[in-house]
């Protein structure tokens, strides 16, 4: 899969090519990346996929915006949920799905499903966003709730994409992934260091998930930035 490079966050919108720039050779990168997701899961589906890397600061985040994007585009009732709880993103990348209650007002039944779950300035496309960060992020990934939530919500849509910590960093991106249908991983060229990406894979093979791929996410090229590759 292509792309481009995907780090500023403070100006996240700017950056979602598949919704700001369609036509382009960046937003034409994720439609492949989407293809070749589609083409892997045809014996089994990849429904939910988790989107995550082995350092901070590799671009996932925007990936999974413009993934997310991707498919609403083919009319899929999508949902993007941002999981990374130490640090949450998404409703940067999508100021408009901004939300107090979220994800954590769902866990302590303060709002219903339907409530927490904002639409996005997209068609087909909803957000889960984190809302107030959790005390302990460990506790809630594991708690029950949290599950019967996830079964909940893989039922309802056609296309879930999940946004999470780096591995190397916090073992929530293990716990997740051992939920969901596939992970793919982002590597960040010139920066990501390769026995951290072999440990990082390790870690994910050891939780039980199948690595759909990897993005190779290069902040030197000009035009085909991203490039997907299967594991």
């Amino acid at each position: 899969m292509r792309s481009k490079q995907f780090r500023d966050k403070s100006s996240g919108k700017n950056k979602l090519v598949a919704k700001y720039e369609p036509q382009s050779a960046y937003a034409e990168s994720f439609r492949y990346i989407r293809a070749n997701i589609d083409f892997a899961g045809i014996d089994q589906e990849y429904k939910a996929i988790m989107i995550t890397s082995p350092d901070p600061d590799s671009g996932k985040s925007l990936i999974s915006a413009n993934l997310a994007i991707s498919y609403a585009a083919l009319d899929k009732k999508t949902l993007l949920i941002d999981l990374d709880l130490r640090k949450p993103t998404v409703h940067k990348i999508f100021p408009e799905c901004y939300s107090s209650y979220g994800l954590t007002g769902l866990l302590k039944d303060v709002v219903k499903v339907a409530e927490a779950i904002v639409p996005a300035d997209v068609p087909n496309l909803y957000v889960l966003p984190v809302g107030i960060a959790p005390a302990d992020p460990a506790a809630v990934l594991n708690s029950e709730k949290m599950k019967e939530i996830y079964e909940l919500l893989h039922d309802e849509f056609d296309r879930i994409i999940i946004d999470t910590p780096p591995v190397m960093a916090v073992a929530d991106a293990q716990t997740i992934s051992s939920w969901v249908d596939g992970t793919i991983m982002v590597i960040r060229n010139n920066y990501t260091k390769q026995d951290n990406a072999k440990k990082a894979l390790q870690k994910l093979s050891v939780a039980g998930t199948t690595i759909i791929g990897t993005i190779f996410n290069n902040t030197n090229m000009k035009m085909n930035d991203y490039y997907y590759g299967n594991n």
